[in-house]
């Protein structure tokens, strides 16, 4: 792999190409940059400022992409206007190069495509449109529009690239976690493709020395507007702080100094919840706090704003909290597009096989800015912003003319934040009921579960009581006759015995359109004391205005509780209005209560039943926070 040794035309040190397919070098001793055709070495160009380095790779790091061992051997660095990235070139043992890109810790590797027919021409992309760059392959969605300058090289390059004005980048993302970059440098122009790795499977090595990092620290500056001083934590990788004195917008990442991006004659503060500068350890790292933003929506003239922390970690980059009136959601940033989809007929989207329904749509304003930040990030920038929810997650895009990202945020407590990062006091009460707020109330269907099971219990044990449980104590027929002075009938002495229960007294009678009643007494044979019990039945039907109606029953029932064991008699008194009819007794002993089964299911029913209204009115109130609220009976006034 490593070329033939030739000397630099500018100061005549050798100078070794170690990828025989590299065109363009830099000379390590003049830092002249060296263009080769054939055999012959061209200077072009003289490094002038090594660019900042942003990460911990450089020229001569090497490691494992799918398998494959490759060696970093140079690097393009861009700068635009919100920010800057490096694009490291790869060269694989097989003899073939490819690139690793590197902008604010998201790593991904590309390779150049040559078999695509034709590319959309510059500045006919939109962000957030999705365009197919190879036949049957899974759309790309334009993510991110940039017109980047040059910014240096190093090492070596495949291509001449040096010198060169301010060039349209296109970058793509697919659903299936694909990556693609339009360059519009050359024409027709250059299109690479890839995917996002994480940093800690490309197995480096050979990498930047940490403690290289370390011992560069902060860098104190100050602020050009007010004098106060100005810490950046991450120099060479923030390109954007604000003054804490005058709030005033400053540039750091440029080399020539610190520029105010945006001034103040008065500002308002917001005090952060979590300070800048603090760190703490969330899913099993340390995260610094480097950034915050208050920003804004209004809706029907009313202002509602909330707070967005920036964290970093060296090992996984950058993520955000968020927090809105004591409701905090973690949040990362998603590396492949969701997928607008409706979900339940209603407006969704869909992303890692969650569906997620749209929530609201706003224009969120940042109208406070404090930290540090590796983009540009200023007073009243806007961007579109749609929420869909599914709690505890909340899928977010923001879209701004040049520029789609899609998040993904998970509702957590305050209470672990404020332990996370050893904060004092405690986290702000939530207040009100927010988009992705698990609800209080959930597990409404593992009671119904419940009660289902339940249920089926509680009928199968009334069955068996009605058909086995009870004791036909006796049963007789008799008949009233008005004619007849004594219509007493007394039965013959009965028997029960067992616990000391209820007994029940039927009676069926075939009364027409007349009423009966009847004075009931048991009479306890060994006492002679007596329970009465008057009953009454009456059944009345007939046809008024052509139409049959009824009323009442022929049919009745006593019931007598607490019955101890012993002998009794049933002693029974009808009387009639009018006419003689006939009757049947039936006494059982210990029959099933129906109130006592319908007051379990009662008791059973009231939990799932509580549980279910509460979360109605939960998801009641979440709604009406969204550009869908329910209908209310105010609606139709």
């Amino acid at each position: 792999m490593i070329g033939p040794v030739a000397n630099c035309p500018s100061c005549a040190s050798p100078i070794r190409f170690q990828w025989s397919g590299a065109v363009q070098t830099v000379c390590g001793t003049c830092k002249s940059i060296v263009v080769r055709h054939g055999v012959d070495l061209e200077k072009v160009g003289v490094v002038s400022e090594p660019p900042p380095v942003t990460s911990r790779v450089q020229v001569g790091t090497e490691g494992r992409y799918r398998g494959r061992a490759f060696s970093v051997i140079g690097r393009i660095a861009y700068g635009w206007e919100r920010g800057a990235w490096s694009e490291w070139h790869l060269a694989f043992g097989d003899g073939t190069s490819g690139w690793l890109s590197d902008a604010q810790d998201e790593y991904a590797v590309t390779f150049a495509v040559t078999d695509v027919a034709s590319l959309p021409q510059a500045g006919t992309l939109a962000p957030g449109q999705e365009i197919t760059l190879v036949d049957e392959a899974p759309p790309y969605r334009v993510t991110t529009i940039t017109r980047a300058r040059y910014a240096g090289v190093e090492g070596e390059l495949p291509f001449e690239y040096w010198g060169k004005d301010e060039t349209p980048f296109v970058d793509l993302r697919s659903e299936a976690g694909r990556l693609a970059t339009i360059d519009y440098s050359e024409s027709p122009p250059l299109l690479f493709a890839g995917e996002v790795v994480p940093f800690g499977a490309l197995e480096l090595k050979n990498l930047r020395d940490p403690r290289q990092k370390t011992a560069e620290g902060t860098r104190t500056l100050n602020c050009p507007n007010c004098g106060g001083t100005v810490t950046v934590q991450r120099p060479g990788e923030s390109v954007n702080a604000v003054c804490q004195y005058c709030q005033s917008v400053l540039d750091v990442g440029s080399s020539a100094g610190l520029k105010v991006l945006q001034r103040f004659a008065e500002r308002m503060k917001v005090k952060p919840y979590i300070p800048i500068g603090a760190r703490g350890r969330l899913h099993g790292a340390d995260w610094d706090v480097l950034g915050f933003q208050q920003r804004t929506i209004r809706v029907e003239g009313v202002s509602y704003s909330w707070r967005e922390y920036l964290l970093h970690t060296p090992e996984r980059g950058f993520r955000y909290l968020s927090e809105y009136n004591g409701h905090w959601n973690d949040i990362t940033v998603l590396t492949t597009p969701a997928k607008e989809s409706p979900v339940g007929g209603k407006p969704g989207a869909k992303v890692n096989g969650k569906a997620f329904r749209h929530f609201q749509r706003s224009a969120a304003e940042t109208t406070f800015v404090l930290g540090e930040f590796p983009w540009q990030v200023r007073v009243g920038d806007v961007a579109q912003v749609d929420d869909y929810v599914d709690p505890p997650l909340l899928l977010s895009r923001e879209r701004t003319a040049d520029e789609e990202s899609w998040s993904l945020g998970e509702y957590t407590s305050g209470a672990r934040l404020w332990e996370a990062f050893k904060l004092e006091g405690r986290p702000p009460f939530p207040r009100g009921t927010f988009a992705n707020q698990p609800s209080p109330h959930a597990g409404a269907g593992r009671l119904w579960s419940t009660f289902l099971l339940l249920f089926a219990v509680l009928v199968a044990v009334f069955i068996w009581r009605v058909s086995t449980g009870s004791d036909h104590v006796l049963a007789s027929s008799q008949a009233f006759d008005p004619a007849v002075e004594e219509n007493v009938f007394v039965t013959e002495p009965f028997t029960v015995s067992g616990r000391t229960s209820a007994m029940k007294v039927e009676l069926r009678t075939n009364v027409d359109n007349t009423w009966a009643a009847f004075d009931l007494a048991l009479v306890d044979e060994r006492s002679g004391t007596s329970r009465e019990l008057p009953v009454n039945v009456g059944y009345y039907h007939g046809v008024e205005d052509g139409e049959s109606w009824s009323e009442g029953s022929r049919n009745t029932s006593a019931r007598l509780g607490g019955v101890p064991a012993g002998t009794y008699r049933l002693v029974v008194a009808p009387l009639g209005e009018a006419g003689a009819f006939t009757y049947d007794v039936k006494v059982t002993r210990d029959p099933p209560s129906g109130f006592l089964f319908l007051a379990a299911l009662f008791l059973l029913v009231l939990p799932p039943l509580y549980v279910s209204l509460m979360s109605a009115s939960f998801e009641h109130q979440r709604w009406m926070e969204s550009d869908y609220p329910p209908a209310t009976g105010d609606d139709d006034e």
